[in-house]
């Protein structure tokens, strides 16, 4: 089950990223809410039909924020307790919930909301290593 969600996941970030380059001003978190429900409904595996065509979207910019994230200044970057691993579909829920919580924020850049939203459920602190 785990390996198909993984490649079910991989999938549909790679047709995200084969989608043409174009310079996305608007890419605020009410863009991405609708689709990072959806990547939601999938990894807790009561999706519809339509959420197969809405996740993508979120699940290939969840995939940037987390690509560019060891390079974010600590008040923006996670840092899960030591020893523990977390879930590709951890963070996904975790940006997802933050979305739905945070109605009122979410005309703000997408990828800062998610780094937001990873950072308040892993925080950084200065005792902290990455």
């Amino acid at each position: 089950m785990t390996t198909r969600l993984s490649a079910l996941i991989v999938a549909l970030g790679a047709l995200s990223i084969a989608a043409p380059a174009r310079a996305d001003l608007d890419a605020n978190g009410n863009k991405y809410y609708e689709n990072c429900i959806a990547a939601a409904a999938i990894i807790e595996g009561r999706a519809s039909e339509k959420d197969y065509d809405k996740a993508p979207m979120c699940f290939g910019a969840i995939t940037a924020v987390i690509s560019l994230e060891p390079f974010l200044r600590p008040e923006y970057a996670m840092c899960p307790p030591q020893g523990n691993k977390i879930s590709y579909g951890q963070i996904v829920l975790v940006v997802a919930t933050y979305l739905k919580n945070h109605p009122e924020l979410l005309d703000q850049n997408f990828h800062m909301l998610a780094a937001l939203a990873l950072n308040t459920a892993w925080p950084c602190s200065d005792a902290k290593t990455r």
